[in-house]
């Protein structure tokens, strides 16, 4: 009986808008009240009896929270912005077509296309079938969403490396695009912490003792409203205006002071199945919603041996494209190398995480 083969990452690809977006394109008194606001939100907290039983994960990333409290900006200086008329399938058809040509894999190869677009060109259909005809693949490509949120990319992964290693495909190609930023208004501060971006990665048959070595996964929908995309006080089909915003704050305090722990189960788990140790990583890539994520989770995690690659301020969150975007930039700058074990976390609102360990390498 042969033996399934291993699956891995073959190429990624990056797709970045040309128009840099700077913090001085919304206007001061709009600013200004940001931070009247930042500040009252600050004074309300300190106000507040201390909450009990907050362990030092929750300690962890209250003091990361706080160290961007008096920045409207939360760390962000630039983000990019898609030109009229760019939709998103736009982005990810260009960051496939540059997977591709990384991984020497023509379209015709492709059996599996997965897709994930935080601002879709239309709701109620994946842009996978749009992306799909702009490659030109196969007819006989399997091509669907991955609803998943910010957590979608490692959720395309554990996907396709169980088709991979079934053998139902043979090469997987995983797109993923981030746009909220054309959702929320100027006047709200979250405006300003988002980018347009697009990666790609392909996934497919590695060497023996590469790729994918271990993943773990979560779900808790008890925090399903911590934070969403739709009418406040009624539904996005109301005909109202549609925006991001937390629908119950304390689910979103409780999501947010839970990202450490959360994390370390499920990086721990992912560790242990690979029949590693926090001290065999090389490389962290994390999901970057803040400017203080990886720092205040790798330490916790207790990476110390881990480099990593730091985007948000120049950037600003990429959603679902935050890992595969960082991984892509630590290869083109040699700060992860062939045989390196990569560690990796992500979450997303609904809300669900995920980490996965993979050993670099084709």
């Amino acid at each position: 009986m042969s033996r399934a083969p291993s699956a891995g990452i073959l190429g990624i690809g990056v797709f970045l808008p040309e128009e840099v977006r700077t913090n001085d394109w919304w206007p001061e008194p709009v600013v200004d009240r940001w931070r009247a606001q930042a500040r009252e939100s600050f004074l309300s907290s300190a106000r507040e009896p201390e909450l009990p039983d907050l362990g030092p994960g929750a300690q962890a990333i209250l003091a990361g929270m706080a160290s961007v409290e008096a920045d409207p900006f939360r760390g962000v200086r630039e983000r990019r912005v898609m030109p009229p008329g760019m939709v998103a399938s736009d982005m990810e058809a260009a960051a496939a077509r540059q997977a591709l040509a990384a991984a020497g894999v023509s379209p015709g190869e492709v059996d599996l296309l997965l897709s994930h677009s935080q601002l879709p060109d239309y709701l109620g259909q994946p842009t996978a079938a749009r992306v799909h005809h702009l490659l030109g693949l196969s007819p006989r490509c399997f091509s669907f969403g991955v609803d998943a949120s910010s957590n979608a990319f490692l959720s395309q992964l554990s996907v396709a490396e169980q088709l991979v290693r079934s053998g139902r495909a043979r090469r997987a190609l995983l797109v993923q695009s981030s746009g909220w930023q054309h959702i929320v208004p100027r006047e709200q501060p979250q405006s300003a912490w988002f980018g347009d971006a697009a990666t790609a990665v392909v996934v497919g048959p590695v060497r023996d003792g590469l790729g994918l070595l271990g993943q773990a996964h979560g779900t808790d929908g008890s925090l399903f409203d911590a934070l969403v995309v739709g009418t406040p006080g009624g539904r996005w089909y109301d005909g109202k205006p549609v925006t991001l915003y937390p629908a119950e704050l304390r689910q979103t305090r409780e999501m947010l002071i839970g990202i450490a722990d959360r994390g370390k189960w499920a990086l721990d788990a992912a560790l242990a199945e690979a029949a590693l140790g926090p001290e065999d990583v090389r490389f962290y890539a994390c999901h970057q919603s803040t400017v203080w994520f990886r720092a205040v989770t790798q330490a916790f995690f207790g990476l110390t041996n881990a480099a990593s690659y730091d985007f948000f301020p120049r950037t600003g969150s990429l959603s679902a494209s935050n890992i595969p975007f960082a991984l892509a930039m630590a290869e083109r700058e040699g700060r992860l190398q062939e045989g390196d074990v990569v560690a990796t976390h992500a979450g997303g609102s609904g809300i669900c995480w995920s980490s996965a360990v993979l050993r670099w390498g084709r």
